[in-house]
């Protein structure tokens, strides 16, 4: 297995800073998250920050974005749904400046004025134009992701609309085993996705509380972890495990090694 950090986790804001932070903690890669405003929107910068990630050693597994919660594939406004293709575009010319193999995609997000089968039928319309345009560069997945967004609630649904979409370009999952405690258990969604699985994200869960608040780091929670471990040998999945939590509120730069730790305990032991 590899490990990075998802931006969510940077102990400072400079992109920078954090490339060579992570690189003196062990880390293989880091997840940068294209956000409003964000350098990523510069052609300039992004690629200064490919020179850096070489002169680091470090790789980067996928994109991710928060964009997509603010416009949504899924959205009754034709003008925001079609802002939400743009925006995944754009991350995939970001992941090609930064030879990352895939985007994180949140396909949809039901609501009272979004029903579950027209969040759906957007979803997969919105994702198959992302991977249409996917098919213009050489090695990048659209890899959706699930989230507390009430969508895809079971792994065979899951499964189901990935193989749609992925009948237009490349489309796989990217799996959180934290976020999916929430409807089941990780190993078994694991076992379903199979081969679907492009690139996985980790985080932990406490099944006694029903807020955002039940998410923790790694090992300090409820999720299984020998069985996830299991499950994702089993399928032959062996690359990138990618951390998305927040860093420490007090000595943030404590987290990103502690947690590294944690992580190759599991996966590598």
């Amino acid at each position: 297995m590899r490990f990075a950090l998802n931006q969510m986790g940077f102990p400072h804001d400079d992109l920078a800073q954090t490339v060579d932070f992570l690189a003196d903690a062990g880390y293989d890669g880091f997840e940068p998250n294209l956000v409003p405003d964000g350098p990523l929107w510069d052609d300039e910068a992004v690629a200064n920050l490919a020179d850096q990630a070489a002169d680091a050693g470090l790789d980067v597994p996928a994109i991710s974005t928060t964009m997509h919660w603010d416009a949504p594939l899924s959205s009754p406004d034709p003008e925001v749904r079609e802002r939400g293709i743009e925006i995944g575009e754009r991350m995939l010319a970001v992941a090609d400046a930064l030879d990352a193999g895939a985007v994180l995609i949140v396909p949809a997000l039901v609501t009272e004025d979004t029903p579950y089968d027209v969040a759906y039928e957007r979803a997969l319309a919105g994702v198959e134009a992302i991977a249409d345009a996917a098919s213009d560069y050489d090695g990048i997945t659209v890899a959706v992701e699930n989230v507390w967004n009430d969508f895809l609630l079971s792994p065979l649904e899951f499964r189901e609309f990935v193989d749609e979409a992925a009948e237009v370009g490349p489309v796989g999952a990217y799996f959180d085993v934290g976020n999916v405690r929430r409807f089941g258990h990780p190993d078994q969604w694991i076992d379903i996705l199979g081969d679907r699985i492009e690139r996985v994200h980790v985080k932990d869960y406490q099944t006694d509380i029903d807020t955002i608040d039940a998410f923790t780091y790694p090992l300090q929670g409820d999720l299984n972890w020998d069985a996830i471990d299991r499950a994702l040998a089993a399928i032959g999945y062996d690359d990138w495990i990618t951390a998305e939590v927040p860093p420490y509120e007090s000595h943030p730069e404590q987290m990103p090694p502690q947690l590294l730790a944690n992580l190759q305990t599991v996966f590598e032991e």
